[in-house]
């Protein structure tokens, strides 16, 4: 599906957007509407709180909404098992199975859709820290990767679509049999709800009186899986807010005259395939690695689509650029790294080859951007993403 957006090159998602994330796409509009803060100016890194105190907040908003999924679990559990220890011998097998059924159906339902309004909530609240809360779109993003768009997969915990860009395939070293697997893997993700782990319990614990007892430990398992559940949402939503945050700020940097003047043409294409390869290493669309990517080809006036996903072809490039500016792109290529909050099994074997003498000290600001990323320290992970043209 090509976008009607001719400013970035070979843009294309493979799946238009589906009813759910619309869905919190249009509720994340309406916070941002309700709590009247749509038409704030944006803020920059500068004039958010210092980390100690985002940090303390992002736990709070993440430990409150832990805790309400806790209760939501635990109480929609409460009434499946409540049903069964009133009328398991009220009815005749069939009748009790059939009305069994439909309360943990009508359980069900109610703990998603709590548990879905609770995530869009929390995330919503997050961006309220960073600056993101209000509704704003980069003309350098189609509008169906948004940043409501991104947070709304975050807090119903749906995939990141496949996108086309530069011609960059992340996907190009993973066998179709380990995606066909990895697709299963997610819908049983989604299927294993914490209602199943709900039925499971009540399965092993909750049928015949001499087990009613034990059912109830189905209440605070079911309770501490919902829990689970939202910090990963929690979690999740920090590191898109931050990386996105941390994107554009790169992007400001290198547009000032005293960095751009600094920047062949070679330079240029080298931070390209820098990001590009990271995309591919790390094996996953995750869009602080594509925002980031957009940037810095908005920032570049990239608009060819040449195969700048190539590891060989960028090892090439190093070893042609001056020592500064080799820094300069490994230092892209250690943000690119972190930036979606994990390194693979190829980062780990192929980064190395790049970093030559500096892999300890490149490694260690990978190991330490990702941490600040997590854990909401803003203005360090800013610290960490400077561009300066010396060694680590």
């Amino acid at each position: 599906m090509e976008t009607e957006n001719h400013s970035i090159p070979a843009y294309s998602r493979e799946q238009a957007t589906g009813f759910l994330e619309k869905l919190g796409v249009r509720y994340y509009q309406y916070l941002a509407q309700s709590v009247g803060t749509e038409k704030f100016s944006d803020l920059t890194i500068d004039d958010l709180p210092p980390d100690d105190m985002t940090e303390t907040l992002t736990n709070s908003i993440t430990l409150f909404a832990a805790v309400i999924a806790f209760a939501i679990g635990a109480l929609t559990t409460v009434v499946s098992i409540w049903f069964e220890w009133k009328y398991h011998a009220a009815f005749s097998p069939a009748l009790y199975y059939t009305y069994y059924v439909l309360v943990v159906l009508v359980m069900l339902v109610i703990e998603m859709a709590v548990l879905f309004w609770l995530g869009l909530r929390t995330t919503h609240s997050l961006a309220c820290l960073t600056g993101d809360h209000r509704m704003h779109h980069s003309p350098s993003l189609p509008e169906m990767d948004s940043v409501e768009n991104i947070l709304a997969r975050a807090a119903l915990e749906l995939p990141d679509p496949i996108v086309r860009y530069l011609n960059i395939d992340p996907l190009k070293h993973v066998p179709k049999s380990k995606l066909l697997l990895v697709g299963l893997l997610y819908k049983a993700k989604v299927i294993l709800s914490s209602s199943l782990v709900n039925f499971i319990l009540l399965s092993i614990f909750g049928k015949g009186s001499s087990r009613l007892g034990f059912a109830w430990i189905a209440i605070p398992i079911t309770g501490l899986w919902d829990a689970y559940v939202i910090y990963k949402v929690a979690r999740e939503a920090r590191l898109r807010l931050f990386g996105n945050r941390l994107a554009h700020f790169m992007a400001e940097e290198i547009t000032k005259p005293e960095m751009m003047n600094n920047l062949s043409e070679t330079v240029k294409e080298g931070a390209i395939r820098a990001i590009a390869t990271m995309m591919v290493l790390s094996q996953n669309y995750h869009p602080n690695m594509l925002v980031l990517l957009v940037k810095m080809c908005e920032t570049f006036d990239i608009q060819d689509n040449h195969q700048y996903d190539n590891w060989e072809d960028f090892l090439a490039l190093l070893t042609t650029v001056s020592e500064k500016e080799r820094y300069f792109i490994l230092d892209l290529l250690c943000i690119a790294a972190a930036f979606d909050g994990h390194l693979s099994r190829l980062e780990r074997f192929h980064l190395p080859q790049a970093f030559l003498e500096l892999t300890d000290v490149y490694m260690l600001r990978i190991k330490k951007l990702k941490a600040v990323l997590l854990t909401g320290q803003l203005h360090q992970a800013k610290e960490l993403c400077k561009l300066d043209f010396s060694a680590g």
